[in-house]
């Protein structure tokens, strides 16, 4: 019987980044309070193009990373809200996994960071997520 130790990481990874259904994580860690508490459950569209100041998770450097994605002049950078830890400056490839587009935390409303523009007909993404409104 093969040990767990054994197994290849990849048989664990997602390959979710290779469709477009939404999928959820759960996240752990402090890097992205106080918008994301730890243990929230994020739901991850990976056929939202990623953009200035989007939510991401991108798979860098042989890790998968859950921070907001920022461009500085012709810099890119994964950010973590919470100021304590460091961010990580993406030089060379990398890989957009999907972007946050909705949070859930235990015994609250979940909450969206995408909604439809009635006048625009467009999404207009906000940093601080909102209740869906009932006519969206």
């Amino acid at each position: 019987m093969s040990d767990i130790n054994d197994t290849p990481k990849e048989i664990f990874e997602t390959s979710c980044s290779t469709n477009s259904e939404p999928f959820a994580l759960q996240n752990l860690g402090n890097y992205m309070e106080p918008e994301f508490s730890e243990n929230c459950i994020v739901i991850i569209d990976p056929g939202m193009q990623i953009h200035n100041r989007a939510y991401a998770i991108v798979r860098y450097d042989d890790d998968m990373y859950f921070r907001q994605y920022l461009e500085r002049g012709n810099k890119k950078f994964l950010v973590p809200l919470n100021t304590q830890h460091d961010e990580i400056e993406l030089v060379g490839e990398f890989e957009v996994v999907g972007c946050v587009i909705q949070q859930k935390q235990r015994k609250q409303t979940p909450l969206h960071y995408y909604h439809l523009n009635k006048e625009t007909k467009i999404l207009d993404f906000t940093l601080s997520g909102k209740a869906k409104n009932k006519e969206e």
